[in-house]
């Protein structure tokens, strides 16, 4: 029985090893390493999101129904992160249209919040309902706070 669990120790840790070190080609394929991190910032951006965002667009991203857009399936999420960085970082105000639909109201900055948390808020948001945007780094919130208006 000890031969068979130190064996079964052996096997695990040959194959973290491997995983740890395998970068895959395809661009829809996460290493182990990134796996985690994604999870990671998932976990920590959920957090945030109740706690900053999830007031007006509700725990589950549906919105709030023409007053305060829904972030589930939302084609800016997908297309434009600087954009919304930028509106998480310093607010919004004015017309935006968001897949065809207008919303004109006024969403308040959160300028405490550090480009890492807006990296979870950006990963967990762009990974949920129905959105698949990947890891969003601190390091790219940092050149688009540099678009910011």
């Amino acid at each position: 029985m000890r031969g068979l669990n130190k064996g079964l120790i052996l096997i695990f840790g040959i194959v973290f090893f491997i995983s740890c070190g395998k970068k895959n080609t395809e661009s829809n394929e996460l290493s182990f390493n990134e796996k985690i991190k994604l999870r990671q910032y998932k976990v920590q951006g959920e957090g945030l999101y109740l706690m900053h965002c999830g007031n007006c667009h509700q725990a589950d991203g549906s919105g709030l129904g023409r007053l305060i857009p829904p972030l589930s399936k939302n084609s800016t999420l997908m297309n434009d992160r600087n954009q919304v960085m930028c509106a998480i970082k310093y607010g919004l105000e004015g017309p935006l249209v968001i897949d065809v639909l207008e919303y004109n109201g006024k969403m308040p900055g959160n300028v405490e919040l550090t480009n890492l948390e807006i990296a979870e808020i950006l990963t967990f948001v762009g990974n949920s309902w129905g959105n698949s945007i990947g890891i969003v780094l601190s390091s790219e919130v940092e050149k688009g706070m540099m678009t910011c208006y």
